[in-house]
């Protein structure tokens, strides 16, 4: 598969926009501790390059960190839907998660737990839902949700506590998928 200069480009600056996240604060000893190390995006595309086609097809990260891999994998063209990650820390999880979501990966796909453990690939299950929003905790006073819907993308917003509840009965009632992260 040839990627074109402007996929390329793409896979640069989305991943320069999480480079300073991507390791929810830990430093490098801690990421040594548990192995949590980043492919950088000229890595990332000669590994998808490897690739006769990603179209239509399961793609699994099994170290999945801030995920890169699938990032740029659905920016060359994977389906959202169809892309799913393991990741062993959980507050690295929680960046891979809120990075997919914009990319439109449901928040089920992607699962805490340690890829040598053959169970945790059990853990996946079917998502049948093209919107889904994301509920993240911000401070005290407000919270971030995001959202994310087939024809919109993905939207963020800021809304206070008084006003997340009446928010997240609105998006029960559209039958919009709701997670909690």
């Amino acid at each position: 598969m040839v990627l074109s200069d402007g996929i390329k480009k793409a896979i640069e600056e989305e991943y320069n926009s999480w480079m300073d996240c991507q390791y929810s604060g830990k430093d490098k000893a801690e990421r040594q501790k548990i192995g949590a190390f980043f492919t950088p995006p000229p890595l990332t595309i000669k590994m998808l390059e490897k690739f006769e086609s990603i179209t239509n097809k399961s793609i699994l990260d099994p170290t999945a960190g801030a995920e890169g891999l699938i990032a740029a994998a659905i920016i060359a063209g994977a389906n959202p839907k169809m892309c799913y990650g393991i990741e062993l820390d959980n507050e690295i999880l929680t960046v891979c998660k809120k990075r997919l979501a914009k990319l439109g990966v449901p928040p089920c796909n992607l699962i805490q737990g340690d890829a040598l453990d053959s169970s945790n690939y059990d853990k996946f299950v079917e998502c049948n839902f093209d919107t889904f929003a994301i509920v993240y905790k911000m401070d005290d006073n407000n919270i971030e949700i995001g959202v994310y819907t087939p024809k919109h993308k993905y939207k963020n917003m800021s809304v206070s506590r008084d006003k997340a509840n009446n928010v997240l009965k609105q998006f029960k009632q559209r039958n919009i998928m709701i997670f909690k992260i």
